[in-house]
């Protein structure tokens, strides 16, 4: 299975250098594209990289404050599902 995963690869990135080798741009054109995708990728990734650490004691609420109890102000017997 992992042989089939890296001829898929494989073929794909040959895919798309020929892509590149080919296109119907001048080369400094699509070098310049590539360049700024690659710069906007990595920006991306540095972006997602920086967020702050999720503190031990908030990660079962996925970063989130608790919520706090609310009090209750119904007299007792008034629920309808109670009475």
């Amino acid at each position: 299975m992992f042989g089939v995963l890296r001829a898929a690869i494989r073929a794909f990135a040959v895919g798309v250098a020929v892509g590149v080798l080919f296109a119907p741009r001048p080369g400094a054109e699509t070098r310049k594209m590539v360049s700024e995708r690659l710069a906007s990728a990595l920006n991306q990734l540095l972006e997602i990289a920086a967020l702050p650490p999720i503190q031990a004691e908030r990660a079962h609420t996925n970063g989130q404050a608790e919520p706090r109890a609310t009090k209750r102000t119904r007299a007792a017997g008034t629920d309808a599902r109670t009475s």
